[in-house]
Formats: structure tokens, sequence, C-alpha cells
């Protein structure tokens, strides 16, 4: 049986990535720090339990889209034996690496699930049975039930033969167990699915002396399986779950390639193994018969607990409902755009900027839906990454082509995971007459912008919105993004040209407003790097402040660090991926950076380069990795109305202040929290909220 120890025998991460002779972090361990950061809410008692929870669930889910893409991405370079020089460190020691601070927040994960949340429901009148024996003899009528109405019709028993090993399904969660064959007497191992796919993984049974019991799917089959197939035998079944690659193949140069798409999307699933999670009680010979069996490398072993996949607790019931839940903040009303009833009309006069969740997403919706109606209103183009599930967006635009405007949709078809909802909805807008262009070969669509033409007294306006985030209702809840309404002439005709691109695949003119990837955001961004340089060699104050998602581009890394090493104050707000080092002398002691995790989800991205008090504010859709300014088509756009301007300057400074939140990374992307004397508060978006609510 493989040994996890062995990780820890390779170098291990902390000094590997702390020399200060290396210029850059890695980007799949800085990754792995920032999903640390957000196991840590799941430990803070200032949340409400549920709350608690849900950072459990995230985390988990984190890590298995992470082992999907990431880890067998590395398992790849790894069996080509190819070295990072950047790092100073082979695939193989990285793979290494990776999968032991991936396995040790696993188990810590695992460790707070057992000495932290479960007392903490207990304390509250909720037990969530994980052992059967917890379960009361009253609830056995009651499983029975469960079992046979709703378990059964879902359950295939395969008999594990030599030479037909069935396929294990990516991230389905399976029962294995050794009984002996009903028709020979033979003593083989049995395969049995949990259908949490097809039904909830948590079963809310019948209140029991003042308690509230949960049981997990599994351990009603489990007793299902020893009624029904064991006969009574008190034999032991154990979880097991298997990670595939994700990654999808698709020819772009030839064919359609929505149509290519769907036959990839149809081998998605079928990729290589990355993880083979299993209960560590499991016996050592059947952990050695499922690694020969089903074809797995002694390295993708990965001992955990009873039950797999945490991240369905996403889905954990709460019978105490609304009690151990976090209050929910209400998104307010644009305090101007809720009086004006025309937004074509009042986006003559102003811009208007939307900060989402804080502000509701309703006014998008309504910005549509009043060019659905609107008279004047000719063509609507609109791109589209990720699309909602129920997108109300999507059936505007499928109405206002059957009011008869003319309506073109640019669809994303290679987003990853959202791939067959996004042509789900291509299909039905182009049902309905919507014009709809796809993907482009070897780039993606990651622009978040709408452009809406309207024609009245003879003159043809342009109204914009561009956003920092997707077109989409249910991650517009959860997800702190910005977005911009404005009719501004030089930015909505440029628009439009990057329109024209989409659609025709001409070569749009010079950009003298828009910075757009891949042809003129490199460029623009550097230059304006190069101008707070330039302030300081003047002997005047250079300053940048940045938030970004990920930083993982070495070129734009290079020109902080020149601005750094110049004299320019730089301040940074990075959520997860981050190759950058700050504070380092003599490479970037004049960079400073936080994290910021919290209820939402930091999403926006934002420039500013101060000039001397004339900000140049940019905000957009692109993130500095390499392939969001070189393989992607991404909006990054200028912020030119004052009070616009003054909402940013102001959501940075409260990003940037000292709350217990906030956390400051040092050079090897530790965080560190403030000093508890020196806090502004708990949380830098509930102050950000509070600002709008004290505006009302």
């Amino acid at each position: 049986m493989f040994i996890y120890d062995y990780y820890f025998l390779i170098h291990h991460l902390s000094t590997l990535f702390s020399m200060s002779t290396l210029k850059y972090f890695n980007r799949d361990v800085s990754w792995l720090k920032f999903n640390k950061r957000v196991l840590e809410e799941s430990e803070d008692l200032s949340l409400a339990l549920y709350e608690r929870i849900k950072f459990m669930a995230i985390h988990a889910s984190n890590l298995d889209e992470f082992y999907r893409v990431r880890v067998a991405y590395l398992e790849t370079m790894a069996k080509l034996e190819a070295y990072n020089e950047e790092e100073q460190v082979s695939f193989t020691e990285l793979l290494g690496i990776v999968r032991s601070e991936a396995y040790s927040q696993g188990q810590h994960l695992r460790t707070i699930l057992n000495e932290q949340i479960l007392p903490g429901l207990e304390d509250s009148g909720i037990l969530l049975c994980t052992d059967i024996e917890q379960l009361h003899r009253e609830h056995e009528d009651e499983i029975d039930d469960y079992f046979n109405t709703y378990v059964a019709s879902f359950l295939q028993l395969t008999w594990l033969t030599p030479g037909n090993a069935p396929f294990l399904e990516d991230r389905i969660l399976y029962l294995l167990g050794e009984v002996d064959n009903l028709e020979d007497g033979t003593r083989q191992y049995l395969l049995v699915n949990i259908p949490s796919n097809a039904l909830p993984r948590f079963v809310t049974l019948a209140q029991r002396d003042g308690v509230h019991h949960i049981a997990f799917i599994d351990d009603i089959l489990r007793l299902g399986i020893r009624k029904w197939l064991l006969k009574g035998r008190d034999l032991d079944f154990y979880s097991i779950k298997l990670n595939r690659d994700a990654a999808i193949d698709i020819d772009e140069e030839s064919g359609d390639i929505a149509e290519n798409m769907r036959l990839g999307l149809e081998k998605r699933g079928m990729g290589a193994p990355s993880r083979f999670q299993f209960d560590a009680a499991m016996p050592a010979e059947m952990v050695d018969f499922c690694e020969q069996y089903f074809t797995l490398e002694n390295e993708e072993l990965n001992p955990t607990g009873r039950y797999q996949s945490m991240s369905d607790f996403f889905g954990f019931p709460n019978p105490l409902k609304p009690l151990l839940e976090q209050k929910k903040w209400k998104s307010h009303k644009h305090s101007q755009l809720n009086v004006d009833t025309n937004y074509f009309e009042a986006m003559n006069g102003n811009d208007f900027l939307l900060h989402f969740p804080y502000q509701s997403y309703n006014h998008v919706l309504i910005f549509f839906n009043q060019a659905v109606l609107d008279p004047y209103v000719t063509e609507i183009m609109a791109t589209f990454y990720r699309v909602a599930p129920d997108s109300h967006i999507v059936n505007a635009l499928i109405s206002a082509s059957k009011n008869g405007k003319k309506v073109r949709a640019f669809v994303e078809v290679k987003a990853r995971f959202d791939e067959a909802n996004n042509l789900r909805w291509a299909d039905k807008m182009m049902e309905a007459g919507v014009e709809i262009t796809y993907s482009l070969p070897e780039i993606k669509v990651h622009a978040k912008t709408a452009l809406i033409i309207r024609e009245k007294d003879g003159e043809r306006k342009r109204y914009g919105f561009f956003g920092t985030g997707n077109f989409n209702e249910k991650t517009a809840g959860i997800y702190s993004d910005i977005g911009l309404l404005t009719a501004n002439k030089e930015m909505t005709e440029e628009l439009e040209m990057v329109f024209m691109y989409l659609y025709n695949q001409h070569m749009p003119a010079t950009f003298n407003h828009l910075l757009v990837s891949p042809f003129n955001t490199i460029e623009g961004f550097k230059a304006l790097i190069q101008q707070e340089i330039d302030l300081v060699k003047q002997g005047l104050e250079g300053k940048i402040t940045i938030k970004l998602n990920n930083l993982e581009d070495i070129e734009m890394i290079d020109a902080l660090y020149e601005a750094s090493n110049a004299g320019v104050k730089i301040e940074m707000i990075v959520r997860s991926i981050c190759r950058l080092r700050p504070g380092i002398p003599g490479l970037s002691e004049n960079i400073r950076m936080v994290r910021v995790v919290g209820r939402y989800l930091e999403h926006s991205r934002i420039f500013v380069f101060h000039h001397a008090g004339k900000p140049n504010i940019y905000l957009g859709s692109a993130d500095w990795m390499r392939r969001n300014l070189r393989s992607r088509v991404e909006v990054v756009f200028p912020v030119y109305d004052e009070s616009c301007r003054e909402e940013i300057l102001i959501f940075l400074q409260t990003q940037l202040g000292e709350y217990r939140k906030t956390h400051m990374l040092d050079e090897n992307l530790t965080s560190h929290a403030y000093d508890e004397n020196l806090l502004k508060g708990r949380d830098a978006q509930e102050a950000f909220y509070q600002l709008f609510h004290q505006s009302k």
C-alpha cells in the first residue's frame, strides 16, 4: 500500500519555494495556499455554523476541480520528465509537493468536520449519523422504506471478475466490499454505486428524543445491502471515488466547432485517473486489488475517511432554518436607476457603476428587458462565457429577436465545465432567430460586454454594458463584480469594433480607449506602469493599485518588479493564483499584497495608475495570466465618470483596510492576519456593504 509519508520526504514546499533566489512563486502551490485560506473560514467561530459548513464544501469542491485539471496536467508533465527552469524543480518533484499539500488540506478538512462541525451540530440538536449504530431502531422502517422506494431503483451491482474491470466514472461514489457470490458461493468483490448524483446525499429522518437525525445515503445503502443481499450478515463496504482528467481535446480548425465540442463532451470523464480516494479503514489487500484492477498509479491512492465528496455539504439540510445560518445581506438598488424609468435616457447624461451583489443585479436584467420593449432599439449584441442555468438575460434576447430586433450573441463553447449549458442556450437562441457566433479557433472569448443600438430622430446611438463578471444571475449573487452602463461615444464605438471582430474575424482598427486582448492589453498596461516609473524619476510620487483574481504572467510581473525597484509604491489585492513574491528587498520591496476572503467570492479586476493625483482607472475581465493576455479576447475599459471613479477608489480603500478577514501575504504567500489592536473591523466586505446601507 502506498504510504503518504513519502510526500513529506521530498523537499517540503516551505523550503523549496521560499528560496530568495527564486523570482517567481509556483502557481499551483500559490493556489493551494488560497484554498487553505478558504478552509480557515470553516474554523471561524464568529461565523454561523452553516456558513462554516459552506466554506468546508467550497474547499472540497475546489480541490476536486484542482485534481481534475491541474494535477492531471502535472501528471502529464511528470511522465514527460519535464523540468521547470523558472522554479528550479522537476515536475515529478512538484507533483509530489502539490499532492502532499492537497492531501494534508483534505485531512485537515475532515478534522474540522469531526472535531468542530459535528459537535457544533449536536450541541444544536442535529445529529449527522456517521456510523450505522447511531441510527435508532425506531428509524428502521423509515430507512427501509426510503431504500426500497428510492435508492434501489438506481443501484447497479457489479461483481468484479478478472480481466473485466468496470469503468469507474469521474466523481461518482461507490461502495466496495468482499462478499459471497449468490450464484456460485465464491468470495468476490462487489461494487455498488452510491446514487448521490440522482438523490440527495443527506436524508433527514424523523426527530427522536428532541434530536434531528440526518443520515448519509451511503449508510442507507449499506443497511439495504446488509438486509437484502447479505441476509443480515455484518459485512462492511468501503467507499471509493475517482477523479479523472477533465480536459477536452477538440479540433478547432476544421468542422463545426459546436458539433466538435458536443462530441468532445461525450468523452469527458474518460480521462486518465488523477486521484483515487478510499476509506482508510479498507484492508490493505483490498487497496492493492484496486490499484491493480483499476490500473491506478501508486501515487494516486488517497486514503481518507468513511465518506467521500465533502463538497456535497453544499446540500446539507438545516431542520432549524433560518437558525444557524448567516443573515443574508439584501442587495440595494442603485439610487438613481431606481428612479429613472428609462435607462437609455438616463445614460444619455450619466454613466452608472454597479457593484454586485452589494447592489441589485436586477438593474442588468432591466437594461436588457428595456431593450426588448423599447421601439427605438434596433440591435442587441452580447458575449456569453458562463450562462446561468435559467437565464433571464438569454430569454430577453430570445424575446427581442421574436419582436423583430436584430440580435447577435457570441457564445463561448469552450468555457470549462459550462460547455453543455452554453450549447443548450445557444440552440434555444438560434431556434428563436438569434444570430449565433461560436468560439474562435485557438482562442477563448472571455469578455463580459453587451451593446445596444438605438435609433431615434434619425440618430444612431450606442449603449454599452462593460463588466468584470459573467452575464449570470446565479453567480451575480455570490461573486463580487462591477458593471458599467455607459453611452460614452468613444468607448461604445470601440466596443462595436470588438463585436465586429468576433463576428467577422476582421482585425480591428487601433483602440484608443479600450484595452483588448490579445491586441493591445500588454502594451497598454506596460505603458501605464512606465508612466508611474517616469513620475518617480521626475521626483514625483509613483503609485499603482491593482486588484486581480490571478497573477501569473511573467512579463507583467517583471514590469511590476521594475516599477518597485524604481520606487513606485504598489498595492495589490490578489485572490488566488499568484507568482509574484512581494516584499523582497531588491526585487519587490515596494509591493504590498493582501487577500480578501469573505461571504462573496472576490471576482472584480481593477487597475489604478495614480498619475500624480489624476488617476487612470480601468476595470475589466482580464486577469494577468498568460492565457488572458495572449489567447483570450478580453475587454478592459476605462472609467471616466467622476462619481464612478470615486466609488472605485472607496472600494479599493476598503479592500486594503486593516480588517480581520483581510490578510497580508508575505514573500512565500503565507497569510498573516493584522494585529487585533489595529483592526478597523471584522470584514471589508461588510464595511463596503454598510456604505450602501447607510446611503439609503
